[in-house]
């Protein structure tokens, strides 16, 4: 009994940190930019809210609890300590036969800044996160 005293704050203290960590991939915002001269694409989403802005328009939406989730997932999947040192597959942005592209992730106090890709070509590890902002706000790459 004088042991389960002391272990229950224990285990209670592991177990609370464990569901911690499950939600740490829960993001604040997901940014994505893409541009060039003449030509501009940014997704965000924040909260439940898309924001999109594009040369042919801008609005928001609403993402619904499926689409967050899905979100979350795809998010929780990537390391974001790495982003920034992945190897983008093409550089046609480099002579304008691309939009340049990024994505800035925000969890809590930290961003997480992706290496500059080819829009619609990013790294594999990005290809699903950016297909999902794609498909959710209706743009076209």
């Amino acid at each position: 009994m004088k042991y389960l005293k002391i272990i229950a704050p224990v285990v209670f203290l592991l177990m609370t940190n464990c569901a911690a960590q499950n939600t740490a991939k829960s993001f604040d915002t997901i940014a994505y930019e893409a541009q060039t001269r003449g030509s501009l694409i940014q997704i965000t989403v924040e909260g439940s809210k898309l924001s999109y802005k594009s040369n042919q328009g801008e609005g928001t939406k609403e993402v619904s609890k499926k689409q967050l989730d899905e979100l979350k997932e795809i998010v929780g999947a990537l390391n974001l300590e790495g982003i920034a040192a992945l190897k983008a597959p093409s550089e046609k942005r480099i002579t304008d036969g691309a939009l340049h592209a990024e994505f800035v992730i925000k969890i809590g106090d930290k961003e997480y800044t992706s290496t500059t890709f080819d829009a619609g070509n990013p790294p594999k590890e990005l290809k699903k996160l950016e297909d999902f902002l794609y498909n959710l706000s209706n743009l076209k790459e």
